[in-house]
């Protein structure tokens, strides 16, 4: 028959034990410490139900040879089925603390047996539709005299962002729902988030940052730990992986800089079929099919657009960088001491070969894109005489769609070289950094002299000091002036990548106003050194200036590309407007800049189908929406593909920690125990002081969760989560709020507002 009870150290070996058990032995094994701790396989379970009680003498006769009289053991549940890549079974199988003497210990792994046929779990697996055996092995684990205690996550487990949780409290406390910890968020050594005057040694919520960090990079995926402090020593009680989120992460950042503002529709399908085409060509040469689209890839969220750094994130963690590698490498992202670094894992082995030919693809950059400057403006002149030589609107439609076609190199473009800048600025500043050299004091007018052509900037600059400090402007000379300047840059304007946006050709007095208003600005050096005169060591000399050579011309290259995009992208509003002035005439729009309040299907449709119907009314309707939204201010990162909800202007009541995420508007009911059940209806917002597995059974009623107390880990938090239910935990007072109360909870930003009091 053999052991049933088996010894969890660095040299066991059962399958049979559990996924609890098993990654309890996976941190013995990388010298993690941990309690000592014992297995009873599944097979006793099994013997059990056949002999109960020769079963339980032979548990018996096991026990006492482990078990110490008077010392206390935590009795786990280690089911197969626990803690799994997509069921983790929160809270449903029985856990027992302070178990004392062999009949009880084995009298609670009977109790833990018979919890896998318990009315909650039979209720799990319905709603879940899981269907495979459950096998139910128990952990014997020797009790921790604990200080403090909590769970930490080394990775944000609803956002997927590079953030390690920390949460504690005071002595062994119920991890699972029963208080509110105290809450820490570090990222890359950088704290973002302390609780104020937690009373806690800080030291050793360093350890446990340092620790799951660790763990997490041993044990090849993100975790969330387990641990208590006896006040000498940490101790890590369990460890499980968790289980990926796939939500999208939308952010700003980078929007910001290249489409600011309200971005009218048109302007935003047309970027987003131009620009995301590309990027999901780079992303699958580099990774594979992923079946990226190119809708995947942003998000426009009251008329403003935002990227999906989620897309972006999972294919660099694919690739063994950060998740958050595109806005570091645009400087978007603070760099934290511990900033993670490049990591060669076992998927990315098998990326090399993509690698090499992704990256091979560059040795020729330069001169490809040289071939295509040669040539790229006279054909993009030649593209502007189509435009306006064509007379029907469909032929002014194909004209858009060879626009397309001819901006997708150019596009490409103007996605690496910019990258290729910035990188080989960054490691120049790197090296410079190296020899005590700070790049700001470093003479680099050579890139202003050699991007010139590029520049409006440098060429309105000579004209503010030609015609700066004149009495008497000449009039015909400062027309001609402004000509040759618009010649060359006139394509130009506020936003390049908004062709909605009025170019400078269309305001020549603007320019005009521009040369002769503005102030020339100063030509003093502030003493900048000249590169040759810099002091590096020559062990360094040769590799510094290959980058500050590589540096310059891809500073050039940027500005070059810059140009020729702007140029060639403009032409989208020659086109448009042209096409508007048609639907103009056919009675489809009132004026022709009103078909960049259309998206580029609708345009597409009408030519297509050659409907003459009426479009106003959605033009007036989508001008009337952002003028209600221009005002509003949105956050930098919005979870989820819902639209965040606006902020009335009345004061957030009740905030929280977000542990499940989703928008949910609908009414209250606080439930103060299982007792009443009945005040809880479908699709209502469920308030409970704490979470426990006992309420397990409610959250197929409600859409939203909320409790006074409880953590990442709380049964209403990984309960909500498997529902796809929004949950906010830790909210001070949240049982105060009265029944019938209309509420708006956002599991994105932890705040509840209120929509509608309750009424009487």
């Amino acid at each position: 028959m053999g052991k049933y009870i088996v010894s969890l150290n660095e040299s066991c070996k059962s399958k049979t034990i559990g996924n609890k058990a098993k990654n309890l032995i996976f941190l013995m094994r990388n010298q993690f410490q941990a309690p000592q701790s014992w297995a009873c396989e599944w097979r006793a379970q099994e013997s059990f139900l056949a002999d109960e009680k020769g079963t339980r003498e032979q548990l018996i006769r096991e026990c006492s040879s482990i078990i110490q009289p008077g010392k206390a053991y935590a009795v786990r549940s280690s089911a197969s089925s626990e803690d799994g890549e997509y069921y983790s079974f929160a809270g449903l199988f029985q856990s027992y603390l302070n178990i004392t003497g062999v009949e009880n210990i084995v009298d609670t792994i009977i109790l833990i047996w018979k919890s896998a046929r318990s009315p909650s779990v039979i209720k799990y697996i319905s709603d879940n539709h899981f269907t495979d055996k459950i096998y139910m092995g128990v952990i014997i684990q020797e009790m921790v005299q604990a200080t403090y205690s909590g769970v930490a996550f080394s990775k944000n487990p609803l956002t997927g962002l590079s953030e390690v949780i920390v949460e504690a409290s005071a002595g062994l406390a119920d991890m699972m729902g029963q208080t509110t910890p105290y809450r820490w968020v570090n990222k890359w050594g950088e704290w973002i988030e302390k609780p104020q005057d937690p009373n806690l040694p800080f030291d050793m919520i360093q350890e446990v940052v340092y620790k799951t960090k660790q763990i997490a990079m041993k044990y090849g995926a993100p975790v969330d730990i387990e641990w208590a402090y006896d006040g000498l020593q940490l101790y890590l009680l369990q460890v499980r992986k968790i289980t990926t989120t796939d939500i999208s992460i939308y952010s700003n950042r980078i929007s910001k800089e290249m489409l600011p503002g309200i971005i009218k529709p048109l302007v935003y399908s047309v970027n987003t079929s131009l620009i995301n085409h590309q990027w999901v060509n780079i992303l699958t040469r580099l990774a594979g099919n992923h079946s990226i689209t190119p809708e995947s890839l942003t998000g426009h969220f009251y008329f403003r657009a935002y990227f999906n750094m989620a897309t972006f994130g999972k294919i660099f963690e694919r690739l063994g960088m950060p998740y958050e590698t595109l806005e570091l490498m645009m400087g978007l992202e603070n760099e934290g001491q511990d900033k993670p670094k490049f990591h060669m894992s076992t998927h990315t082995v098998k990326l090399i070969p993509r690698f090499l030919r992704f990256f091979l693809s560059f040795i020729r950059l330069e001169s490809r894109f040289s071939k295509h400057m040669s040539t790229i403006m006279n054909d993009f002149k030649a593209s502007i005489k189509k435009i306006e030589q064509s007379e029907s609107v469909e032929e002014l439609f194909h004209q858009t769609l060879a626009i397309f076609d001819d901006m997708r190199p150019i596009v490409y473009y103007n996605i690496v070289l910019p990258l290729f800048a910035m990188m080989y600025n960054k490691l120049l500043t790197g090296q410079l950094k190296k020899s005590k050299i700070d790049i700001l004091n470093v003479d680099m007018s050579h890139i202003r002299t050699n991007a010139k052509q590029y520049s409006p900037h440098t060429a309105l600059k000579e004209l503010n000091q030609k015609y700066s400090g004149q009495d008497q402007i000449n009039s015909i000379e400062l027309e001609s002036d402004t000509e040759k300047f618009l010649n060359e840059f006139g394509h130009f304007s506020d936003s390049g990548n908004d062709f909605s946006s009025k170019p400078w050709r269309e305001s020549p007095q603007l320019i005009q106003m521009m040369i002769t208003a503005l102030q020339p600005e100063s030509q003093i050096n502030h003493n900048k050194v000249p590169y040759e005169q810099l002091s590096i060591p020559w062990l360094k000399r040769s590799y510094t200036n290959m980058l500050f050579r590589r540096a310059g011309r891809f500073a050039v290259h940027r500005e070059a590309i810059s140009y020729v995009y702007t140029y060639g992208y403009g032409r989208f509003r020659i086109c448009f407007l042209k096409i508007g002035e048609h639907f103009v005439k056919d009675g489809i729009l009132d004026r022709p800049e009103d078909i960049f309040y259309l998206y580029f299907d609708e345009v597409r449709n009408t030519v297509e189908k050659k409907s003459r119907e009426a479009m106003q009314f959605l033009v007036e309707d989508r001008k009337k929406q952002i003028k209600l939204v221009e005002q509003v201010q949105l956050p930098e990162l919005i979870f989820g593909d819902q639209q965040p909800p606006i902020q009335t202007g009345q004061t957030q009541d009740y905030q929280g920690i977000p542990t499940s995420l989703g928008v949910y508007t609908g009414t209250a009911r606080v439930l103060m125990g299982l007792y009443e059940f009945d005040k809880l209806k479908h699709g209502d917002i469920l308030i409970i002081p704490y979470s426990d597995v006992g309420w397990t059974p409610l959250f197929s009623k409600a859409k939203a969760v909320i409790s006074e107390s409880g953590g990442m880990l709380s049964h209403s938090s990984i309960i909500a989560r498997e529902y796809h239910i929004p949950a906010i935990v830790s909210v001070k007072g949240a049982c105060s709020i009265r029944d019938g109360t209309i509420l708006t909870v956002n599991g994105y930003t932890g705040k509840i507002e209120i929509v509608k009091k309750a009424e009487g």
